[in-house]
């Protein structure tokens, strides 16, 4: 797995995946939405595909003696990394936008611990969608993209919708989710602990679904 990985990088991985890793820096902008930048996170994961259809990589990897399921696994666990390491990037400028704008993101949600939670989840069923509809047929990448960013944009809404009401609301829940103070992020860790939770099991369920798919394509 350890060579199939580095084949996976060596075919998939451009200089355009590193300069929209950076794009996550944009998370430092006063009054962004913070979810945004991890849209481009996703944009950067169609390249990845597009890359290797570019390099042949699917037609190069069936002529190495391993499973079809092995590909997935091993694309999977690229793009596992490719988004820890894009989410742990952004911290520091999570940490600095808070000292630089103490009153907060107008725009949405702060970058605070529930945050990273809930950007974890988010990605979660980004990945389900995008993966599965891909390797359900092998056809262009743009299509299944283009499906799960329907959807990224759907949940977005769905996410931010209680920091853009909780004023109105005066919900107590609403309001927590969006505190940047001390205390409160001690009390949003189990958020933070069940979107990772929710992300490496999505990723078992998306390889598993995804493998099962692949292999009933006639390649």
């Amino acid at each position: 797995m350890k060579n199939f990985l580095i084949k996976e990088i060596k075919l998939c991985l451009s200089t355009v995946n590193i300069m929209f890793l950076l794009f996550v820096a944009m998370i430092i902008i006063p009054n962004y939405p913070c979810y945004v930048p991890f849209f481009y996170l996703c944009l950067s994961i169609f390249f990845i595909f597009n890359n290797g259809e570019l390099n042949k990589d699917i037609e190069y990897s069936m002529i190495l003696p391993i499973r079809k399921r092995d590909m997935i696994k091993s694309r999977c666990l690229l793009v596992a990394f490719y988004e820890i390491a894009g989410a742990l990037f952004t911290i520091p400028f999570a940490i600095i936008v808070k000292k630089l704008v103490p009153q907060g993101n107008q725009a949405g949600i702060d970058a605070n611990v529930a945050f990273y939670g809930l950007v974890l989840i988010l990605l979660s069923v980004f990945n389900y969608v995008f993966f599965t509809a891909f390797y359900k047929k092998c056809e262009k990448p743009g299509k299944a993209f283009f499906k799960a960013s329907i959807v990224f944009w759907v949940l977005y809404l769905f996410l931010e919708f209680p920091v853009w009401t909780k004023n109105i609301f005066n919900n107590k829940f609403f309001i927590f989710l969006d505190k940047t103070d001390f205390s409160s992020q001690i009390h949003q860790i189990p958020i933070l602990i069940a979107g990772i939770g929710v992300f490496f099991a999505g990723w078992i369920i998306t390889y598993k679904k995804s493998a099962s798919l692949f292999e009933k394509v006639d390649l």
